[in-house]
């Protein structure tokens, strides 16, 4: 079924043909289909319009710095998106690495001075507690691998960025 599925994929790029969906059945949805509407994590909303990165031209525009690791290390497709509550603002960016393998691999790359492991396994939740204005909460599940950013350093946006990372991984699927 996975040759099948893999066959198809390579035809429809032979093709022209576009696809909705990711390439990696595991990630279950596109990264923009993964981004919480407005409203649904305790009042925050989208600022502006997401950033989508679907090769290394879209992933070098919006991550200055750390696209040329992310690409080494399997990247697919992304997106980035801020949203605010009117008082603060956090960044979402998730990628679809194409394997579970590939999404720990870049936690492993950027992994955490100061860590706090949350969850580990199949799901993993890694928080950086070592910037002096913020958080920067790693996840991974499939091959899906998320980092939110936080501008402020309070319990109440720790807790909403984890609350991003449990409602986005929840439409994540496990092959």
């Amino acid at each position: 079924m996975k040759l099948f599925k893999t066959a198809l994929f390579g035809l429809a790029l032979c093709c022209g043909l576009s696809c909705d969906k990711s390439s990696n059945p595991g990630a279950g949805a596109d990264p923009v289909d993964m981004l919480p509407a407005d409203n649904d994590i305790s009042g925050f909303a989208k600022k502006g319009a997401p950033a989508v990165m679907t090769d290394a031209q879209s992933i070098y525009a919006a991550i200055d710095g750390a696209a040329e690791k992310y690409i080494e290390l399997g990247f697919v497709e992304g997106v980035s998106q801020t949203y605010g509550n009117g008082s603060t603002d956090l960044d979402v960016r998730i990628f679809n690495h194409g394997s579970h393998e590939n999404a720990m691999a870049v936690i492993e790359e950027f992994y955490p001075t100061s860590p706090e492991v949350l969850l580990s396994g199949v799901e993993t939740m890694i928080v950086d507690h070592g910037f002096p204005a913020g958080y920067q909460v790693h996840y991974a599940k499939a091959g899906i691998y998320m980092r939110i950013d936080t501008r402020e350093k309070t319990d109440f946006i720790l807790n909403m960025a984890k609350q991003f990372c449990m409602n986005i991984g929840s439409k994540i699927e496990v092959e």
